[in-house]
């Protein structure tokens, strides 16, 4: 599903677990499409093919899944990575992570070819695409976001969602900096907020009046229970 230019929203409607994906497309060199969080292979319970949904999802927005040429990981949970190794050995996509995650991915058979750092990433030549990567902890200790100023969309991985927040249960998990970390966030100019599951709403919210009151919802209800 197209956004705003080339920006492509994928939401997982299947009954497993399993993320949303979102795509830039022709934006690397030789117009390859730069991915975000490709999920899973198969969903762990339901068997459900994950990644066989969103490359069909992508044919049916005509962007051919061999072109990957860049995946970027919010973090490095299955449900958000798995599929990655898969993607590279088709398409031959480089995997960008930051280093705090890197030993989970590792674990998975994952091989990282980028470290994503605070600060901003700049792809390709022609029309260059800049992005702002933000160290974003609290649900991964490695956990980052993703802000894109030219259109203000904020690919918000496992932080926050629709009413709800990340869980901080998990290892490396801290209840505390997940609460900077939105708090952080929540300063941004947002017009898309893309989260990275569909819990009890699709999870891409849309204009910046619904983003903040999103934002002031999670923390005015949520974080006293984190």
């Amino acid at each position: 599903m197209r956004l705003v230019n080339n920006l492509y929203a994928y939401v997982w409607r299947g009954n497993d677990n399993n993320c949303n994906s979102y795509l830039i497309a022709d934006t690397l060199k030789n117009n390859g499409h730069l991915l975000v969080d490709p999920g899973h292979i198969t969903t762990p319970f339901y068997r459900e093919p994950g990644l066989a949904e969103l490359v069909r999802g992508m044919e049916t927005d005509g962007i051919d899944a061999r072109q990957i040429g860049l995946i970027i990981l919010t973090h490095s949970h299955t449900d958000h990575c798995e599929a990655a190794r898969l993607i590279t050995k088709q398409s031959g996509a480089l995997v960008a992570l930051n280093k705090a995650d890197e030993g989970f991915y590792e674990r998975l058979g994952g091989k990282v070819d980028m470290y994503l750092e605070e600060g901003d990433l700049v792809l390709g030549e022609e029309n260059q695409l800049r992005l702002s990567i933000f160290h974003s902890p609290g649900h991964s200790p490695g956990h980052i976001t993703v802000y894109w100023p030219g259109q203000k969309v904020l690919i918000a991985g496992d932080v926050i969602f629709y009413q709800s927040t990340g869980r901080v249960d998990l290892p490396g998990g801290s209840a505390e900096a997940l609460k900077q970390s939105i708090q952080r966030l929540s300063e941004l100019d947002i017009e898309y907020l893309l989260c990275g599951h569909p819990y009890g709403h699709p999870g891409i919210i849309e204009g910046k009046e619904a983003v903040r009151q999103n934002f002031d919802f999670v923390k005015s209800n949520v974080f006293a229970y984190l």
